[in-house]
């Protein structure tokens, strides 16, 4: 501990700080990092308890970790001393900074406190994982979760609705089962089929690392990305399934040589046997699914009408993207203050070409309506910054880790443009959070090497 009574990690482990995390033996800590990532991983939001405000999962820790450092000062310094040297730190500040002002001359309390929450949890992963948990332990359990939400996916969807909806509801909220085109749109531990697929994207990239090689490898766990692209296709999500697509290729483009081709390979044989069993099956159930959701995309991509041959709703899918279309046009609306947003709290709707707007599947659009520009903009910075320590991460390192996270993360963020986040931000700061934790850990390696 130095003179500010910070820890001083090097200074009391040495070399063993590589092998185990410096604060894993402190087991309350340990316990309550843990209870954090897991269940904001696998937990779903309408799980907790409501006591004038609703305390989920993600809340009781963030409620309890805080408490423990505030009772252990050295604890509660070093973790405001590693958020200090984030990159992250300024863009988050100046984001909340909006939210702030709109929360004042808005009163409207959660315009404020729901980011801060977000971005705590946020700050609390990065330290955890970091210094507690370690990085390759929280790769290790987000794969692990990956394999159970790609289970309980497909017993959902072989169930007709979901499992944890049914079982762990207890909060009161808005989220049912849905349908479309008669089939059941699973939904994982999310509350709407577009956010898990939102999620599934960030998995699909994450569970193509080979840690110990230092590889991006497509099929390094060939079970599990089938898996994971089995659950797209049950979301019903098309612009989610177009995403993996293209996630797919740039996974592609950041493996060596070797593994490209033999991804190719692979792909080449899977599109065959597929192609083989909806020629045999196009007539079963899982068969006619399949074809009306690639259809659907092609249909969306080429303004063809394929998907109607099995059964789609095509009416309600043009309806859909019609509407999406109209979205960017709220921009232009003279009576919503481009300064002041209206804040979460408040809802919205407009009139645009005939189509009445309420629900917004945009998320940069939303983020206009509810924080105006000042709002949109710093967030974007926010997103941006990140990336860009992404790829500083990753031309200095060659980290695979590093180079799956910015896919993952860029067509999270892409894919955010024809969906509200849908309280998924929560998933995509847990990537944000490994991704940091992990640089942070390298940094120190390097500062250790140099005798700094």
């Amino acid at each position: 501990m130095d003179k500010r009574g910070m820890i001083q990690p090097r200074v009391i482990f040495g070399e063993k700080m590589f092998r185990e995390p410096e604060l894993k033996s402190l087991k309350l800590l340990y316990f309550l990092c843990a209870f954090l990532l897991i269940t904001d991983i696998v937990m779903p939001q309408y799980f907790g308890v409501h006591l004038g405000y609703d305390i989920t999962c993600t809340r009781l820790a963030n409620i309890l970790i805080l408490l423990y450092m505030l009772l252990n000062p050295p604890i509660f310094g070093h973790f405001i001393h590693t958020i200090l040297k984030c990159s992250l730190l300024i863009p988050m500040l100046m984001y909340l900074m909006v939210c702030a002002y709109t929360m004042v001359l808005r009163v409207d309390v959660n315009a404020f406190f729901l980011v801060f929450l977000e971005m705590l949890t946020l700050c609390m992963l990065i330290y955890g994982i970091r210094y507690v948990i370690g990085y390759k332990r929280a790769f290790e359990w987000l794969i692990k979760s990956s394999y159970f939400l790609g289970f309980l996916g497909i017993a959902d969807f072989l169930y007709g609705k979901s499992l944890m909806l049914q079982f762990l509801s207890t909060i009161p909220s808005a989220v049912t089962n849905l349908y479309r085109s008669g089939h059941y749109r699973i939904m994982g531990p999310c509350g709407h089929a577009l956010a898990y697929g939102l999620f599934l994207v960030l998995l699909i990239a994450v569970a193509c690392v080979d840690l110990e090689k230092n590889e991006v490898y497509f099929f390094k766990r060939p079970f599990l990305i089938v898996l994971l692209y089995v659950n797209v296709f049950l979301t019903g999500s098309r612009s989610t399934l177009g995403i993996a697509v293209l996630e797919a290729f740039l996974i592609i483009v950041f493996s060596n040589r070797k593994n490209v081709k033999k991804t190719i390979i692979f792909l080449v044989l899977a599109i065959i046997a597929l192609s083989f069993f909806l020629l045999l099956f196009h007539d079963s159930y899982i068969g006619n699914y399949i074809l009306m959701q690639i259809t659907s995309v092609v249909d969306q991509l080429l303004g063809t009408d394929y998907a109607a041959m099995f059964g789609a709703e095509t009416v309600r899918l043009q309806n859909s993207e019609d509407y999406r279309k109209m979205l960017p046009q709220i921009f232009t609306l003279d009576w919503l203050n481009p300064i002041v947003g209206r804040g979460v709290s408040r809802s919205f709707g407009a009139e645009i070409n005939g189509y009445f707007i309420q629900s917004i599947d945009n998320y940069y659009v939303s983020q206009y309506i509810k924080y105006a520009y000042p709002g949109m903009i710093t967030y974007i910075i926010f997103i941006i910054s990140v990336l860009i320590a992404m790829i500083a991460a990753i031309r200095k390192y060659k980290s695979a880790l590093f180079k799956m996270l910015f896919v993952g993360t860029v067509c999270y963020f892409i894919n955010l443009w024809w969906l509200d986040a849908l309280q998924t931000l929560k998933y995509e700061y847990i990537i944000i959070a490994l991704f940091f934790a992990s640089l942070l850990t390298q940094k120190e390696r390097d500062r250790n090497e140099n005798g700094e």
